[in-house]
Formats: C-alpha cells, structure tokens, sequence
C-alpha cells in the first residue's frame, strides 16, 4: 500500500456524505458516479467539472482546480456506475501508463514531453507544423504588400525553402501544394526544397577528392637535382634526411639512394645515406642510431653501466614567448617510452636507462657509462621543427612548434685540402602529415568558416542556440606512416592516431573559436566529425576523400521568393520567418476520459499556457529583436494552428508515428494565456486519433538464433562490445533468469534504442514500487560507456551482471542488493567506435568519445529540451531507483596520445593543456573520490572511506592488475612526476592511484541529482582501454569488474536494517518505512527511537 511512497496515512477513504467542510481537507479524490457522489455532483452543478457531455458507460478523469475553497480535488467519476469503475480501474491500476503497464510504455508524463516538445518546435513534426503556419503568415504578408502597392495579377512562379529536421519524405509535395493554393499558382509554378536538417541526411555544401605531393617524392627530386649530380666528382657524399615514413620504407630509400650515388661515381666507401624519422625524431635517433652503436661495444666485450639520456626543458619559443600551450617536458615526451624500448632491443636491466634533465645545450645528449663510470659513447642530437599558427584563420591565437622533415647532404672535401664538407643541400622537406595540415587549415577550415558566417550572417548566437552547425565533416585520409605497435604494453607509434586526434578535438575547437571570436562564446554541438584514418598499405602518395554537409538557412525557416523569375530578377521578393524552437512552458495533463470495456484512454486533455491568445509578432518587432521575440513569445492562435496542422500532416500520411501512443486517442490542446486555469481565456485544439502508434519496444526481438542458455558464457572479453550485441547480451539474461528484468530506457540522438536492466530477487506482481525496493534493499547503479570509445566499462558491467545471475557464488548477493546495469550511455558513439575499430584496432579513436555533434553525452541532461535525449537517461535512472551508490566507469588511451600539431603531447581540446597528465598510461586509477564531510550527515565519510578501502582490496587482489598498476605508475614517475609534478601527480593510497581531494565536501549544491541524502557516494574510475581488445581488454577488463565487485560487496557487507514508524492522530495513523544511509553503527541504532523522524537526514 502507499503506492510509491514509503509512508501512508490511514484511513485512505471515507464516505463523501460524511464530509461536511471538504475544503478543510488535504486534496481530495473523489470516486464514484456524478449523481452518486454529493461533492462531485457540486462541482458538476457549479460548472466547475465538466460532466454533461459523458455518453453511458464513459469515465471521466479531472483535476480540478479551486474545487473546494481555492484547493484542488481530482474527480474520478462517470456518466454512471460503469464509467466510474472504469475511471477508477484507469486511475488505480495503469495510471501512470496509458494502456498496458510496463517500465517501457508511454505515460502521461511521456506525452506531456513529447507534445511540449512539439508544440515548442523541438520535434519533427512540431517543426513541419510551426512551418506551414509560418508559411501562411508569409503568404498574408506578400498579399498584404501586394495590396498596398496596388499591384494586381500575383507573382508568377515561386520558390519555398522549408528547412526542419528529420523532414517526412511527402513533406515536400505536402508544401508544393499548400503554397500553390495560398499563391493561387499552378503548382507546377512553384519550386519546393525541403532542407533537411537531419545531421546524418544534410546536403553537401562542398567535398573533394585530393592527392597530395608525397614527401618521399619530395625527396627524390631534391636528391636528384642537388646531390645526385655531384657523385660523378668521386667525391664521399654523406645525405642525412629525415622522413615521417614506417622503417622499412626508410631503410629502402637509404639503399636506394646509396646505390644511386655509387653508380654515379661517388666514394663508396665514404659514402653514407641515413634516411631517420621525421616523427619521433629523438625516439629514432636513439634507437637506430645510438642503440646499434651500444650493441656494437657490448659484442665487442665492453660492458654497459648506464645509458643516461639528457632532454632539455622546453620552454615557450624565441618567436612567440607568450605561448601557453607548452608543456616543459615535450622533448621527454616525444621518446617515450625509449628506456624500456633499449632495455629490450639491448638485453639490459631495467634501471641501466634513465633520464636527466637540462636547461641548455642540445635537446638530446646520451651518454653510456661502463661499470668503472668512464664514458664509452656519448653522443648529441637536436629535432628539426617549424613555427606554425595553432590555428591558421586565428593567427594570433596560438603558435605551435612542429617537427619536420628535411634533406642535408655534404660532400667530403678532396684529400689534402684543408677546407670543410661542401654543403650540397639544406633544405626542408615537409612530412605528408604535414602537408595534410597545411591544406586542412588553409583550405579546408576557412570554407567551413565561410560557410558558418555566411549562414548566420557574420554572428552565429553562440552556445548551443542554433546547433548544429553542420551536418557531417568526413575526412578520409591514406597515407604510408609508421604504423606498428612497439611491444611494450599497448604502446604504438602511428601518425595516423594523432591526426584523428588533431582533426576531431581541432575541429571542435575551431567552432568555439569561432564563436568566441564573433559574440564571445563559443559554438557547441557543432556537428558530426568523422576523422578515418587507413595507413596506406602500399608507400603510395597521400590520399584525402572529404566532405561536409550541412544546411540552407541558420536555423529551421521558411524562405518564400516570387516574382517573375525567383532569385533572378529585380522584381523578386523573398520573406523568411524562423521556426521557432521557444521557451513554451511544459503542458500539464488536466483531463482524460475512458470507455467501460476499452483499453486506454479516449481523449487526454493537457494545458498550456501562452503568453498572447493571438499573434503579435510584428507588433512586438518594435520592442525586441525577431529572434528574441520567436524564442520567447507563443501565442494561442500559433498552438491552436500547430495543432491543426499536425492533425492534417497526420491525416495526409505523414509524420504518422509521431504524437501517437498506444493506449490513447484524442489529444486536447488547452492554450490559456492566465497562469491559472481559466476556461474564458482558452483555445482550445485536439489532436485527431489519425496516428499509428510505434510498436512497443520488445526486449525478445534482440534475441539471436534459437539456442537456448545453457550455462555458456554470454560476455566476450575479446573484441569491445558494440551497442546491437550489448543489448542482445541483456536480452539472453533476461531470457534465462528471472532475476533480470530488461526495459528501454529511450533513445540516443541518432535513434538508437537505449536498454537497462534490473538485477534483483524475481518479482512476481503486477505493480511493483522501486522507490520501496530501494528502501527494502540497498541499491547500486553501473552505468557504463559514456565516453563511448573506453569500451571496457561495457565488459565489465556486463560480465558483472552474468556473474551474479549465474554464478552460485554470487547470486546470493541479490537478495541484499539491488543492481542496475545501463551498458550503454551513449551508443551513439559506441558504434561509431565498433566501425572505426574495425578497420583501424589499435587507434584511441576519440570520434566515439563524445556524443554525435562533438559535445560530451551528458550535457544538457537537465534542460528542457535536450539536443541529446539520452543525456536525460542518468537522471530517470536515478529518480526510478534512488540508488545508494551511482556508479559511472571510465576509461583513457591505452597508449601515447600524440598531437602533432598541438605541441605534441596530448591531450589538448578547447586550449586546455592541463590534461597532458592523461597523455599516457598510469594503469587504473580513479580520477577523483569524492566524499560529504558534513555534522548533517555524520556517517558519509566514514563509508567513503570504507567503500575506498574494499576498492583498494579488490584491485591489488589481482596480481596481473597489480602488475600492471606499479609498471605503469612507475613509468608515469620516469617520464612525468620526476620532472613535471605540478601536471603529473601520482596520490597513492594502499598502492593504487587515487586522487583523493583536499578536504570533503558539504554535500550541497553542484550535485546535480544526487542527492547526497538518498546517494551516499558516486564514483568513476579510469583504465587504459583505448582501444583494447584480446588479452590488454581482458587485463583492464578484469580490474573493472574487481571494482564492480567491490562495491556490492560494499553494500552487501553493511548492515542495512529497515525500521517502521508510527504515530496517531485524530481520525487516523501514519505509518513509516526507512532505511538509514549509510547504515547506522549498532549503538546509533540502539540510541534511537523508533518513532523519531527527523533523526537522520540520510533516511528514505
């Protein structure tokens, strides 16, 4: 009883008859027939409930306000007895679904969203509708002018540009004919376009195919122009060049062009050709041409001490003082990982390498001690590198070191002669990387920048106002580059992986520069960006296949021109007006009615309020800008037309799925201009029953094959788990064990199906309360795969659900623990990962990161109108569960993030360089560890620290996980802590990396839905997992899931004891559940009294 509230006060009814001052009362729901139930029957009489029209057997469900001195009632009742227990039946057992029940079925909350979202403008159909009223009005105003003008006759032809998303396939024909009868043109005469501003089916504004000048041909021509003609001279000819090539390729150009130079005379046994790397360059030059010469001493019976290698501090260039981007140890950062490289090419122990740091001199100095401390080999080397602006349209933003390639040949002086080489040539030679750059920001970014002033008119809004900006950038790029893993842990080199990096996060930073430099703040949601990046598998020159789509107008429109000839003659008029996306407030259901013997309910009626019952636009153009009075402004006479227009879009066959619900018929639209409900101030609109509703999400129709569970394992740990076999995974869980109960949760931005599922004992009822179950049994919440390339966290959430259903061991947990697991936050980027993924395994692949349009998955979960609906989907699973613990897992690259063109180390998006401490592996960690230190909830720290101690426990239990933390801690000290400690901070606690904070905090404010009275901690966690599959999936897999486990145990250990309350009053008893959170130590639970409310803010 209590329905969902874990408090009741009883009696819960009376008879009407005896009540004799029914405004003295809390809100009263009054059941029964009209004419059986006396206060009905008073509201009925004083026409404040609306019961005339009733038809027999038909109930009528009401809130109405005012009812009984200025306090509302909510009439159940009916045209007699059978519509009221219709009525009643409707209110008591589906309410708040509107037919059948389940946790996937709409709800009179769901409609209430999905018809503010389209009567706001925000939805497809609520833009197609907002559309042709908006046409309408542009057709009044051309007829208007053409009347004041005394023109006769009308224009000729026309042309209309709708733009709305995810446009209905008929809308276009729709709109020819609708503009030809408001024109009184033949609708031959009239030129529809409809601009979709669906981002995945948006025009293309430009592409290109390119094939650029490989720097290996580059090289070729400066060699055979400048060096080759002089081997004829018989002189030694030393060519020192350096390539962003893979070492095969290079080792090949060296022979070449040594066998070159011998044929053409020149000195073979002075004669040398080094073709070193242009990326990497002190890695290389270490390992091929130090490491061999090592080699060399230790065959010839000359031991190894020690190899110190010496970097010089960078500091900002000479040329730009001022930068900010630089980060002091980039020329540590660009041999990473060396010493483990030359501990393993040279047979040495692993303290034999490390590193020293300078102040001046070359970048790189090695030095190789024997075990007498004398020195055998030393050796210096500087890297070649530009000056190039961070951002070629921005110059004065940033200026950016970038390493290059090059050619310098000298030819030997003749014997005797007493002067030095005769430099045959010294000239750069720019990486293919490079020339990529160069066109992708001098070409490529300044039309996309044209594109985005041109649309907005010099002054995008800024923010998320008009997003998105575009539809889709794909940049398609081959080259032949280093590309190969290098053996130690999941560590590659591939200049490929950082230009995905540099296109993705450059992009997106080059929106928000163009923001902040128009109106100062910066674009956001800016579009879908789709770096693809294939090593070449030939040595081939580079190859771009590009394109970026987008769309006609800054935001939805409708743009009419007239006239003789449109667009091309003097006498042409074009009008545009906006559709909308406004500030509506949120329509609240008010009215439904049902049938006896019929499912559903016939009609629901929902208010609204407006701001003006008919429309004042033009007037108020005087007071305010268009856009400012389009976002704020609703009038009822636009709602009244929006919902007439949906209507007919409906009834002509379009947008048919859209504003239909299974279990409902009529929608009524109430737009009332006063705050409080006011029939005299009312439009009124419904919506015809002319849709057909989706068919409900089936979690069955995931299942794959016939095979039934028969205890085979379900979650692979080999590749990362894409969103279609993720959910199929569930599906199979919830197909075996009755333990598992799997609903939609929504859907992602692109459309995809978002699914959870709840672990727990098995529930037989037909109504069953999750707000009591979380007070019953402490409640847990993994939800998974925000950053969607991290693609353990799916892993192991997943392998933790199919351990606690079918493991013996661990099923008994559930009957102390609730679990819930959402794999999938953002499956939108998941599978974009998978795809990527599949072509290119070894790369972090940041384009899954965020959510589609470049923006974080979350963001906006609050809004009213979030661009990404799954940013909400968090915040639903809280407010079903009001989970004990919210768990939200994490991941990081798996390797070196390198950007070339972002000073190198990564990570750097939106100018932000302080997190360069993610640029390479520091194993597991948490990334922070929150706690409320506050005298009103005086048990959280205490079970921070506690849950912080199993986590730790659990991690170090595993000896490959253990392992892997201390080489990566240790390696994270070498080439960051020892040298950069304000960036790179390695906080221990029992042997794991976790950033505790300074003190705790009050649990106050900033903390979103997580209502430290109900939600005692939150975590996240990070592991090296982009991108991981095989046996490195199988080792991060395995430490989230040590912390999975962790944290149940957590849970399941604690004492949770669920106490009952009660007091008396006159008339009646209230009585009460809680659970304290955290749970009370035994003498705090012996010292308080059971009837003490207010004794724990962190009861439920």
């Amino acid at each position: 009883m209590g329905l969902e509230s874990t408090g009741i006060v009883v009696p819960l009814a009376t008879s009407a008859a005896k009540v004799e001052q029914p405004g003295s009362l809390p809100t009263l729901v009054l059941t029964g027939a009209v004419n059986s139930n006396p206060l009905t029957r008073e509201l009925a009489d004083s026409s404040k409930l609306a019961t005339a029209d009733l038809e027999p057997g038909q109930g009528l469900i009401e809130l109405v306000p005012e009812a009984f001195g200025g306090k509302s009632a909510l009439a159940v009742t009916g045209h007699d007895a059978r519509g009221a227990e219709r009525a009643l039946s409707q209110v008591a057992r589906v309410f708040p679904n509107l037919g059948p029940r389940g946790d996937d079925r709409p709800t009179i909350d769901y409609v209430e969203n999905e018809l503010w979202h389209a009567l706001s403008g925000h939805s497809p159909i609520g833009q197609a509708a907002i559309g042709l009223y908006k046409l309408d009005k542009i057709i009044e105003r051309l007829a208007a002018d053409e009347a004041a003008d005394g023109s006769a006759g009308g224009p000729a032809r026309a042309k209309v540009l709708m733009s709305v998303e995810k446009a209905d396939p008929g809308l276009g024909n729709y709109v020819t004919a609708r503009a030809a009868a408001g024109l009184e043109l033949d609708p031959a005469n009239v030129e529809t376009v409809i601009d979709n501003r669906d981002v995945q089916r948006a025009r293309t504004i430009f592409a290109e195919d390119s094939m650029f000048v490989w720097e290996v041909d580059r090289f070729w021509g400066l060699f055979r122009s400048e060096v080759l003609p002089h081997a004829s001279t018989g002189e030694a000819i030393a060519v020192h060049a350096r390539l962003s090539e893979p070492p095969e390729l290079r080792r090949q150009i060296a022979d070449q062009a040594r066998q070159a130079l011998i044929e053409a005379g020149a000195d073979p046994d002075g004669t040398i050709v080094e073709i070193a790397s242009a990326f990497k360059q002190g890695f290389y030059w270490l390992r091929e041409s130090v490491g061999p010469r090592v080699a060399e001493l230790i065959e010839h019976g000359n031991p190894v001490d020690e190899i110190v290698v010496r970097f010089r501090r960078n500091e900002p260039p000479a040329g730009w003082p001022q930068q900010a981007i630089h980060t002091p140890v980039r020329w540590l950062h660009e041999i990473f990982p060396i010493d483990e490289v030359l501990v393993g090419d040279l047979a040495l122990d692993s303290g034999q390498v490390r590193f020293e740091q300078t102040h001046e001199g070359p970048t790189y100095e090695v030095v190789v001690t024997d075990p007498s401390g004398a020195a055998i080999l030393t050796d210096s080397f500087d890297p070649r590198w530009v000056l190039r602006p961070y951002v070629d349209r921005f110059q004065d933003y940033e200026q950016v070191r970038v390493t290059t390639g090059w050619l310098y040949a000298e030819a030997a002086a003749p014997g005797g002669s007493e002067d030095g080489p005769r430099v045959l040539v010294d000239e750069r030679i720019p990486t293919d990387p490079e020339t990529f750059w160069d066109h992708y920001q001098g070409t490529v970014l300044p039309a996309i920048y044209d594109y985005v002033m041109r649309l907005h008119e010099g002054l995008p809004l800024g923010g998320s106002a008009d997003a998105p900006y575009f539809g889709e950038l794909t940049v398609q790029l081959e080259m032949s580059e280093p590309d190969y893993r290098l053996g130690v842990d999941n560590e590659i080199h591939s200049t490929m992986d950082a230009l995905h990096e540099e296109v993705y996060f450059g992009t997106i930073e080059f929106f928000d520069l163009i923001g902040r430099n128009s109106r100062g703040q910066g674009l956001t949601f800016p579009g879908r960006i789709l770096p693809v990046m294939t090593p070449a598998a030939e040595a081939a020159p580079p190859q771009l296949n590009l394109s970026f789509t987008g769309f006609a107008t800054s935001r939805p429109a409708v743009v009419v021109t007239v006239g003789a000839e449109p667009g091309g003659t003097d006498d042409s008029v074009t009008v545009r007006l906006d559709i909308p996306r406004t500030a509506l407030q949120r329509p609240s259901a008010r009215m439904a009615k049902v049938t006896a013997g019929k499912i559903g309910l016939d009609l629901l009626a929902l208010r609204v309020r407006v701001d003006t019952d008919a429309d004042m636009r033009d007037s108020l153009l005087d007071h305010a800008r268009a856009e400012a009075v389009d976002r704020s402004m609703v009038s009822a006479q636009q709602i009244e037309a929006t919902v007439h227009e949906m209507s007919a879009l409906r009834e002509a066959g379009l947008y048919r799925a859209e504003l239909a619900f299974e279990g409902l018929g009529e929608i009524e639209v109430w737009a009332e201009t006063t705050h409080e409900q006011d029939p005299e101030a009312r439009r009124t609109a419904r919506l015809a029953a002319n849709g057909t509703p989706p068919a409900p999400p089936d979690w069955r129709s995931l299942l794959g094959g016939d095979q039934a569970y028969n205890g085979q394992r379900l979650v692979q740990w080999d590749t990362p788990i894409p969103p279609g076999e993720g959910h199929r995974i569930l599906a199979e869980m919830a197909a075996a064990f009755d333990e598992a109960t799997m609903y939609r949760l929504g859907h992602s931005y692109l459309g995809k199906d978002i699914w959870a599922m709840d672990l727990m004992s098995p529930v037989s009822t037909s109504h069953f309360s999750r707000a009591k179950a979380s007070v019953h049994k402490p409640t847990v919440i993994y939800s998974a795969r925000q950053h969607a390339n991290e693609v353990s966290s799916t892993s192991h959430v997943l392998r933790h659900a199919e351990l606690l259903l079918a493991d013996p061991d661990w099923r008994p947990k559930l009957d102390r623990v609730n679990v819930i697991i959402h794999p999938f936050t953002n499956p939108d980027g998941a599978q974009l990962a998978y795809d990527l993924f599949r072509e290119t395994p070894d790369y972090i692949l940041h384009a899954g990161y965020l959510g589609p349009l470049g923006q974080d998955v979350t963001s906006g979960g609050s809004d009213d109108h979030p661009i990404y609906p799954e940013s909400a989907l968090r915040g639903k699973l809280w407010d079903l569960w009001t989970p004990d613990i919210f768990l939200n897992p994490h991941g990081y690259p798996s390797h070196q993030v390198v950007q070339l063109f972002s000073e190198y180390t990564g990570l750097v998006r939106r100018g932000r360089v302080t997190e360069r401490n993610w640029g390479f592996n520091k194993g597991w960690f948490m990334p922070g560890f929150g706690y409320i230190d506050n005298p009103e909830y005086p048990r959280h720290k205490d079970a921070a620290f506690k849950i912080r101690d199993y986590i730790t426990t659990a991690i170090n239990a595993d000896s490959a996980v253990f392992s892997l933390n201390q080489r990566s801690y240790d390696r994270y000290r070498r080439y960051g802590a020892d040298f950069d400690p304000e960036v790179f901070r390695l906080p221990m606690s029992d042997s794991v990396l976790i950033h505790m904070p300074l003190k705790g905090s009050t649990g106050g404010g900033g903390g979103g839905r997580f209502d430290p009275s109900i939600t005692i901690w939150s975590g996240t966690t990070e592991a090296p997992d982009e991108t991981a599959y095989g046996p490195w999936l199988e080792l991060v897999a395995t430490a989230g899931l040590a912390w999975d486990q962790a944290i149940l145990d957590y849970l399941h250990d604690g004492d949770h004891e669920v106490t009952r309350s009660g007091s008396s009053f006159f008339g009646g008893v209230s009585l009460r559940l809680n659970r304290a959170r955290p749970p009370e130590k035994p003498e705090e639970s012996e010292s308080t009294e059971e009837t003490d409310e207010n004794s724990n803010r962190g009861d439920t």
